[in-house]
């Protein structure tokens, strides 16, 4: 039986590998590319793949947000998310949701085919994503916790778009702000709970994003 896959990432050089890797596996078929969310939930619809990866940080509506979509539209699709972080609560999160599987993307070209013949009632955890200790910052996000309550109302806001993964330029456009305010209100967040770096900002985001919703 051949599998009838569909890609959701933005990085259209990784949908290249990814497609690469999944024309060796004879039973694999790529029925498509979807650039973000949205895209996603259209092809979904349209294409009625056997197959979904998924990758969390996309723009117009994240990852997560499409696996509750699918739980509530599209329950019988196999979801195996692909996310450049390996730590588990992010996978932990995904299955929750219904994901299959969850896979590292550092991990992704040497495993896709491994997660795609895993047990459907088995759940799939790539090998830095099982290799990752649980709990391994749990002191700094204890911390962080209590940083939280420190964000004002519109920085609770920007964190909430952010975890969406969108750009600086969006958020502005949603918030009806400027550019340079929405970088200031990045700058006075990651002073607040003492990150740095834009992709720790967007874990973080991510990880607490029930808490902004």
């Amino acid at each position: 039986m051949t599998l009838r896959v569909l890609i959701c990432d933005d990085h259209p050089l990784f949908r290249v590998g990814l497609r690469a890797a999944l024309a060796e596996h004879p039973a694999v078929d790529v029925v498509g590319e979807a650039a973000d969310g949205r895209d996603c939930l259209a092809m979904l619809q349209s294409l009625g793949p056997d197959v979904l990866l998924l990758d969390l940080a996309l723009r117009e509506m994240g990852g997560y947000e499409v696996l509750a979509w699918i739980r509530a539209h599209r329950p019988g699709l196999r979801t195996l998310v692909l996310s450049m972080y390996s730590e588990p609560a992010f996978a932990e999160r995904a299955r929750a949701l219904g994901a299959c599987g969850f896979i590292a993307k550092e991990d992704a070209l040497s495993e896709i085919h491994a997660a795609l013949e895993h047990p459907r009632d088995a759940f799939y955890a790539s090998a830095s994503v099982r290799t990752t200790p649980r709990g391994a910052r749990a002191g700094e996000l204890a911390r962080i916790d209590e940083r939280l309550l420190a964000l004002s109302p519109t920085e609770r806001r920007v964190m909430s778009l952010l975890s969406q993964s969108l750009t600086s330029r969006e958020i502005a456009r949603r918030l009806g702000i400027s550019l340079r305010t929405v970088q200031t209100h990045r700058t006075h967040i990651a002073d607040k709970l003492d990150v740095h770096g834009v992709n720790r900002l967007m874990e973080l985001a991510i990880r607490y994003r029930q808490i902004f919703s």
